[in-house]
């Protein structure tokens, strides 16, 4: 190869490296089993399939974003020719975040927050704590349980259960409406 070859070359690789490509689009469909969508351009040429929601490429850690159906996109080709992935949405119906054994998922009415066996929930309803083996609702409801019929040795014999019965049913009551199992 002589030295203009070689020029020659270089100058059609120049001339034809595309080191990105940036395009809008709307949300045909989501693939939630895959993590990925298909998006169809706004210049209305063939859909895009298996748009990568996750930024991160083979790790299961990082930063997912579930664009609503129909909602207004720009997608990014930067790992390659054909290797798409969600930039910006305009819409969003769930967020999820994962480092290690710590994931966090928020949707527009439910925040959870799980680190190993530890897990908290919020929703517009109830909050819910819990570890592999236990949960603070059950805690809290047993305590109250117990404390109902508590009975403790006198000179004359066992007491009754408390007077205050009718408080600790509240307390089982409003427990309810604050704590989920």
């Amino acid at each position: 190869m002589n030295n203009n070859t070689a020029k020659i070359n270089a100058g059609i690789r120049a001339l034809t490296y595309k080191p990105f490509e940036i395009i809008s689009g709307k949300v045909v469909s989501i693939d939630t089993s895959a993590v990925t969508m298909t998006v169809r351009p706004s210049d209305d040429s063939e859909p895009i399939e298996q748009v990568r929601l996750a930024a991160v490429t083979g790790s299961s850690d990082g930063m997912l974003l579930y664009p609503e159906a129909d909602s207004d996109v720009v997608i990014g080709c930067i790992d390659g020719p054909g290797e798409w992935v969600l930039l910006s949405a305009g819409k969003i119906t769930k967020a999820m975040i994962k480092i290690g054994s710590v994931s966090y998922e928020m949707t527009d009415n439910k925040v959870s927050i799980q680190n190993g066996n530890v897990v908290l929930d919020i929703s517009n309803t109830a909050f819910k704590i819990s570890t592999a083996g236990e949960s603070l609702f059950d805690l809290l409801k047993d305590l109250l349980t117990y404390l109902s019929v508590l009975t403790v040795p006198t000179p004359s014999g066992p007491s009754g259960v408390p007077t205050n019965i009718a408080d600790f049913s509240n307390l089982l009551t409003r427990l309810n409406n604050l704590l989920t199992h």
